[in-house]
């Protein structure tokens, strides 16, 4: 499996693909620090009140605006989705791999592992970079540096995880069509699908699934604590659940 990291890095790191999601990713937090705006599809009421648009943003307040305009992350990371498995099934060039000796449970873990690394290290650029642009434009910190460092840190673990388990269902979805294109699309309309259905309906199970407006509130402290590891609990089940049936597919295809 290690073997299969290396390689899935290697091809990621010559592709201009991700040099440009990286870039965008960059200029996109800029944007909102330098400009004081929030951006997203998904920004919700409750949340948007820890935000004053009409002050000078605080270190802290340009971390609070891009968590809440992270949901278009997702968007852009499409590519890492794309480069890291989406390619092998469209070009057919997985059964080469998984000729060469490396097991289904190995493939589907690695291809996770990595989209799931590669979304971290973005998100953590991108609230690093609020960082940064912060401080050129001379922002105040606003609570303590290790308090804002902290407080990166778990939001990029945060953001991260829960938008790994769409990319997750995504997996299971070009598994099951083999088709990038189908799962790609997935990715685009689940999170607002959901989005839309939590704000119209009164289903309170949706709450769980709604993944990226848990991850925002959760970043952000609006989930109590008691209410906390449902979110996780649920996140954790749907992933084991995607992974063990992309496992059970990818045992019954043809080499």
């Amino acid at each position: 499996m290690l073997n299969q990291l290396r390689t899935d890095f290697y091809r990621l790191s010559r592709s201009w693909g991700i040099y440009i999601t990286l870039a965008v990713t960059i200029a996109y937090s800029i944007v909102i620090i330098v400009n004081n705006t929030v951006g997203g599809i998904m920004v919700t009421s409750d949340s948007m009140k820890s935000l004053d648009s009409n002050s000078v943003w605080t270190l802290k307040d340009g971390l609070n605006a891009s968590t809440l305009s992270s949901s278009l992350l997702m968007y852009l990371f499409i590519a890492i989705f794309v480069i890291t498995i989406g390619y092998e099934f469209s070009q057919k060039t997985y059964k080469n791999t998984l000729v060469s000796g490396i097991t289904r449970f190995q493939f589907i873990i690695s291809k996770y592992l990595m989209i799931l690394l590669n979304i971290f290290v973005m998100t953590l650029v991108y609230f690093f970079t609020a960082i940064i642009s912060g401080v050129i434009t001379g922002r105040k910190v606003g609570m303590s540096w290790g308090n804002l460092l902290t407080q990166t840190l778990n939001h990029s673990i945060v953001i991260a995880f829960f938008i790994s388990i769409v990319f997750g269902i995504a997996i299971l979805i070009l598994l099951a069509t083999s088709s990038v294109v189908i799962s790609s699309i997935f990715i685009v309309v689940f999170p607002v699908i959901i989005s839309v259905l939590n704000n119209i309906v009164q289903w309170t199970w949706l709450k769980y699934i709604d993944f990226f407006t848990a991850a925002v509130k959760i970043s952000l402290k609006l989930i109590p604590n008691s209410q906390l590891w449902n979110y996780v609990w649920v996140s954790l089940i749907i992933l084991f659940v995607t992974m063990f049936l992309s496992i059970v597919i990818i045992r019954n295809k043809e080499l």
